[in-house]
């Protein structure tokens, strides 16, 4: 191989197959969490001198991208591009953000009380997802997300014939529910838009899971709010504080471990050509956590407002659906926070010592009590 690019050592390249994201796939899945190990790419930044990498599947070969130039050089130039067509474009979503953030906070309030594990958690903002893109007739329909699980966990082991069967259910159960078309909903803005039914479709199941991966999110920004007073008194009287608060809980333990783009034309890195049609990996970790950043692993919701970040590859919110993520996730944590305090049950974060690489939401519990008012307060 020419010294200007690398190749991943066959160990290396076991260790990073499995992380890479797919072609085609909207969002990662939750196995997805090797390309999240900092020391493995920290370690591969270090061996090549921040070059690109060039990994060997047995499908296809991959382009892992490690510095902050060449990340800059892919989102900027026309000759990388998503390898999933943008789904969300062409409908005008900010006219549901109002109703979507109400619907965030009715929900949120039954989780003011008692112990907030993450099966609640993701209990309750399931309802939220079904009610701002189907509507109120889908708020207790739990077997639809139960579907969508079992459709995302068949195609992370690769049954391709239980992931079709699967997805047959789901689309007929997605299919009754836009036929109701309720106003103020995702399927009601898509009734009243020109198009196929199938492209409604794909636009429903698409939001409905991105709303799915944003639940492990919220519960663990709501652990560090719990575990940090001073932040979360800014954040109960200050809405943007608070989405601040949720964009550090993205950026500490990002749902999607990288970005992918795929080559329109051959290009040239550091004098190796790269032909057409190579995926690119832009993996988080060692930006989001770099060492040269002083905030690396402390929560520091200060960086989205000071304009710290902002000239971070990885802090712009790069698609219609993280701007409507981020605002109706800050009105569910807002919904919580107006009427509870949440205090952290057991040990897993604390504000004396660095936040830890890799959190499971799963095993996070937060405890709600009655939140103190002033005399006079309503």
């Amino acid at each position: 191989m020419p010294r200007g690019l690398h190749r991943a050592t066959v160990l290396e390249t076991l260790r990073l197959a499995g992380a890479l994201l797919p072609p085609g796939t909207p969002h990662a899945t939750a196995g997805l969490d090797l390309l999240r190990s900092r020391a493995l790419l920290t370690g591969l930044h270090v061996r090549y001198g921040g070059r690109p990498v060039l990994v060997r599947g047995p499908r296809r070969t991959a382009l892992v991208v490690l510095s902050q130039r060449d990340a800059e050089r892919v989102l900027s130039e026309p000759a990388f591009v998503p390898t999933v067509r943008e789904r969300a474009a062409g409908l005008p979503y900010d006219v549901l953000r109002p109703a979507f953030a109400e619907v965030a906070r009715q929900e949120a309030a039954a989780l003011t009380d008692g112990v907030v594990d993450y099966a609640r958690l993701e209990s309750c903002w399931q309802r939220v997802a079904r009610r701002c893109v189907y509507g109120a007739g889908a708020a207790g329909d739990e077997e639809l997300s139960a579907l969508l699980a079992q459709v995302r966990r068949a195609g992370r082991g690769r049954a391709r014939r239980r992931q079709e069967i699967l997805s047959g259910r789901y689309d007929a159960r997605i299919l009754d529910h836009l036929r109701r078309a309720e106003p103020g909903t995702l399927a009601g803005l898509l009734a009243e838009t020109s198009g196929p039914e199938a492209r409604g479709l794909r636009q429903a199941a698409f939001w409905l899971l991105g709303f799915s991966v944003t639940a492990a999110s919220l519960m663990r920004t709501l652990a560090l709010l719990a575990t940090y007073p001073v932040q979360r008194k800014c954040a109960r009287a200050d809405p943007d504080y608070l989405r601040a608060c949720l964009r550090e809980g993205l950026r500490l333990w990002p749902p999607v471990p990288a970005l992918s783009r795929l080559t329109t034309e051959e290009t040239d890195w550091y004098g190796v050509p790269v032909p057409a049609g190579t995926h690119v990996i832009l993996p988080f970790a060692p930006h989001q956590r770099s060492p040269r950043l002083h905030y690396a692993d402390s929560f520091a919701p200060e960086i989205w407002l000071d304009g710290t970040a902002a000239g971070e590859w990885w802090a712009l919110p790069r698609c219609d659906g993280v701007h409507l993520m981020l605002g109706v996730g800050t009105a569910f944590l807002g919904g919580i926070l107006a009427s509870a305090r949440p205090k952290a049950t057991g040990r897993p974060l604390s504000p004396h010592r660095p936040l830890p690489q890799t959190l499971n939401a799963a095993r996070l519990r937060v405890t709600m009590r009655p939140l103190k008012r002033r005399p006079g307060q309503s």
